[in-house]
């Protein structure tokens, strides 16, 4: 009896021991008075170490080798579309928690498609046009990391967020923030929403005024290092690419290709957006004074440019692969500032990506047995004919948006039809068309838990019911959907379009790499622990205990 009472004794202890542990060594990290998350979009993780040998000692090479390698990061939803991935990083949980489905979905009561942020009783501050970017948080159900830092503050940490797109800004912001920006396509000014102010600060006025994005979009891009030297990469003369009005292949001169109703929107399919972005973030860490004093301010970095290069030149390419080569060069300053102005002990990093992404589908149909192209169009007039010869003669399909089909319910009520039905033989005979690997309904992910699925509970996860679609198609690896503007998709789940980067840098942390499996989740949970203020408030994520011990 003894020897029981001393084992579990000695059991209890030992758990008490870890715990104590674990709570001091999150409690003994110095907080830091500046975080910076930097998600670059679309990175893939094997980008880290494809483009390695081009990159610099204080760029990737510095966050990977001095700072904590996360690398087996993922994300954990099937339709990792560019806004789901950006929310699902702010609000430390998924769609089916925080609601931003994709990039777009369909609004069953106002017959429309509703985008991400948009916002019609919002006006753009700072907008040649101020009808145009009318956006807002408010479809975002879930608080972010930007809105429990301001309250565990009281307003008194500076909180900004910054992209090219507003979509990505207004998403990692929140509802609540000092200042979030995104640059004007028809201006090239750095502008707001009326939801965070009525103005533009003094300093953003008069960054504006120098015209920067003039001096960005009066370049050639051609490639930084010899372009002999990108062997990671295919020919720069490559029939999988889309290019820029049509031009494939370096050098590129940037005013002839740019687009006269919209200037500026060329930024956002360059390299020189990056910069510009990264300029941005240096005066606002310069001219607010972030990390000067005892409250933690916090900075949002989106680098949206490697998204747009990519989708218009693929993974594979040698435009890609000088986007990275640059923006290595921009971590490199951008750090470098951070260090000589704050302290390497006083500032925290964290870089990620909201997806990665597939190859060409020209290309994957070249290398693999099984790969194609999902004609969803064709598809959609099928499904719709079948349904016909089931149901009787009807318009049973409303909407389709990135794998998810939208049915007809008004019609399908008339009919006096359970809607599971029409769901169920849709979903049947989808199964047999070619490149579908599986396929749901919305009525059974309303009822049932799929943990131990990882198809259909990553399905689940991008469920939000009166946002998604009924019937969610899974297409097989190395499929893509039919797309005109992009070379290839990023919304299956699969290894390629979930895995992503996860570096951490600066106070507290100790060079190691995690091999365990995280998600993105994760990452704010972490942050919000380590700087003891609530977590966004439907997180799911889990603390990365192992990062200060």
């Amino acid at each position: 009896m003894l020897r029981v009472v001393s084992f579990r004794y000695i059991r209890i202890l030992s758990v008490v021991l870890f715990v104590c542990a674990y709570v001091s060594s999150f409690a003994q990290v110095k907080k830091p008075k500046l975080v910076v998350t930097i998600v670059v979009e679309q990175m893939r993780y094997d980008y880290i170490n494809r483009f390695l040998p081009h990159f610099s000692k204080a760029g990737f090479k510095k966050l990977l080798y001095q700072g904590v390698n996360c690398e087996n990061a993922h994300t954990n939803y099937a339709y990792t579309q560019s806004a789901s991935g950006i929310a699902s990083i702010a609000t430390a949980t998924t769609p089916s928690m925080h609601g931003i489905v994709g990039n777009t979905w369909y609004n069953r009561s106002s017959q429309s498609k509703i985008y991400s942020v948009q916002d019609a009783t919002k006006t753009c501050v700072g907008c040649k046009n101020s009808g145009s970017y009318t956006v807002s948080a408010q479809h975002l159900l879930s608080s972010t990391f930007s809105e429990e830092l301001y309250v565990a503050s009281q307003g008194k940490s500076k909180i900004f967020s910054i992209a090219l797109e507003p979509q990505s800004a207004v998403l990692m912001a929140g509802k609540q923030a000092s200042g979030v920006y995104w640059l004007d396509d028809y201006s090239g000014n750095w502008v707001t929403s009326s939801c965070y102010s009525s103005q533009l600060p003094l300093w953003l006025q008069s960054f504006n005024a120098k015209r920067f994005a003039e001096l960005y979009v009066d370049r050639t891009w051609n490639t930084l290092l010899p372009i002999n030297y990108y062997t990671e990469s295919l020919g720069d003369t490559c029939n999988f690419e889309i290019g820029i009005q049509n031009q494939i292949t370096f050098p590129y001169s940037i005013m002839k290709l740019r687009d006269n109703s919209r200037p500026y929107k060329i930024l956002k399919q360059i390299p020189f957006g990056n910069t510009f972005t990264k300029d941005l973030a240096i005066e606002i860490i310069d001219k607010e004074k972030l990390g000067k004093d005892e409250f933690t301010d916090y900075l949002s970095i989106v680098f949206t440019a490697t998204q747009e290069i990519g989708n218009k030149y693929g993974a594979l390419s040698k435009e890609l692969q000088d986007t990275y080569v640059r923006l290595d060069y921009e971590l490199m300053f951008f750090m470098q500032y951070l260090e000589e102005t704050i302290g390497k002990d006083n500032f925290l990093i964290v870089l990620t990506s909201n997806h990665g992404v597939a190859y060409s589908s020209k290309y994957t149909m070249l290398k693999q047995s099984d790969a194609g192209i999902f004609k969803h169009v064709e598809s959609m007039y099928i499904i719709d004919k079948y349904l016909d010869t089931v149901f009787g003669n009807g318009d049973w399909i409303l909407y389709y948006n990135s794998q998810q089909i939208y049915l007809n319910h008004t019609f399908i009520e008339k009919k006096h039809i359970p809607l599971q039905d029409v769901q169920r033989a849709a979903a049947d005979f989808i199964l047999q068309l070619s490149g579908v690997q599986h396929v749901m309904i919305s009525t059974d992910l309303q009822k049932t838990d799929f943990c131990n699925n990882a198809i259909e509970h990553k399905i689940d996860n991008s469920f939000y019911q009166s946002r998604s679609g009924d019937i969610f198609i899974q297409l097989k690896p190395h499929w893509n959907e039919q797309l005109t503007d992009v070379v290839a998709g990023h919304a299956s789940g699969y290894t390629y379009d979930s895995h992503v980067p996860l570096l951490w840098y600066g106070a507290g942390i100790v060079p190691k790499t995690i091999k365990k499996t995280v998600y993105t989740p994760d990452i704010i949970v972490t942050l919000s622990n380590l700087l003891s203020i609530p977590q966004p408030s439907m997180s799911t994520g889990t603390i990365l205990s192992e990062l200060f011990n």
